[in-house]
């Protein structure tokens, strides 16, 4: 006798069939057929029914005396329900900290009811759902699907949403004293990056500040003390390593007009 694991399954339905027969061992022959034009002479195989559809199963064991059994399940048929197929897009197809929203669209097939799992930021039950991640790095999206019958499908995609960096230096500046523009120094968004340092030189190559804070601007003196640099252009250079250790490097003109 041969006891399948399961009697109803969801295509494509892997059962495997445990030979309950006694005595048996390698010297018998056996003939397993599955219903839908599989055999098998294994003892206690494993098969995958790959197409819907109710099936009846029959085995035929020989003795290595000659002796035959036959046994059939007409009475316990093996029943293949249909399943569904997952799939999904979203878009943007990069996200980041300054774009952590997607829209997700369901690609699936034969799908009457949805799951999302949004890594462990939320879930919903829409069919094309949008989430917004809260944290940037990878994340893992999962996609249940379920069909009329009752079955499943199950589908994963990572995101990642990055962490980006944005950082923009002026043209100009006014050190007057009159307090608007009276500093120089770079705006954005710099949430994450390390190692930040801000230098400017005149045109004779000397050094006239530096800063590792960003917050910090130039007013026109050297080391931000002393008399006022005279009016013209000077050079500017930002580096910094961005939050995925990438180096960054930022070259620019800081024009004082007094």
């Amino acid at each position: 006798m041969v006891a399948p694991s399961e009697y109803i399954g969801c295509v494509p339905a892997s059962i495997t069939f445990d030979n309950l027969s006694v005595p048996i061992d390698e010297s018998y022959t056996l003939n397993l057929d599955f219903g839908d034009g599989g055999t098998s002479g294994e003892i206690s195989p494993t098969y995958v029914y790959e197409n819907i559809g109710t099936y009846t199963v029959s085995l035929e064991v020989i003795s290595p005396l000659g002796c035959q059994t036959d046994t059939s399940w007409n009475n316990i048929p093996i029943t293949i329900l249909p399943s569904p197929v997952a799939d999904f897009s979203y878009t943007p197809p990069q996200l980041s900290n300054l774009q952590p929203t997607a829209q997700f669209t369901d690609q699936s097939t034969d799908a009457v009811k949805w799951r999302w799992t949004f890594g462990v930021s939320g879930i919903s039950i829409e069919q094309n759902p949008s989430h917004t991640f809260p944290d940037t790095g990878l994340q893992v999206v999962q996609l249940v699907v379920f069909h009329e019958s009752g079955c499943t499908d199950t589908i994963q995609k990572l995101l990642d949403v990055i962490p980006e960096v944005r950082y923009f230096l002026p043209n100009a500046f006014t050190p007057n004293g009159d307090g608007s523009n009276d500093g120089f120094r770079g705006s954005g968004l710099l949430e994450g990056a390390t190692d930040f340092n801000f230098r400017i030189w005149n045109r004779y190559g000397e050094l006239l500040f530096e800063t590792n804070d960003p917050s910090e601007a130039w007013n026109g003196r050297k080391n931000n003390i002393g008399e006022l640099s005279a009016q013209g252009v000077y050079v500017v250079v930002v580096t910094y390593t961005g939050p995925r250790g990438e180096k960054k490097e930022l070259r620019g003109y800081a024009t004082l007009i007094k």
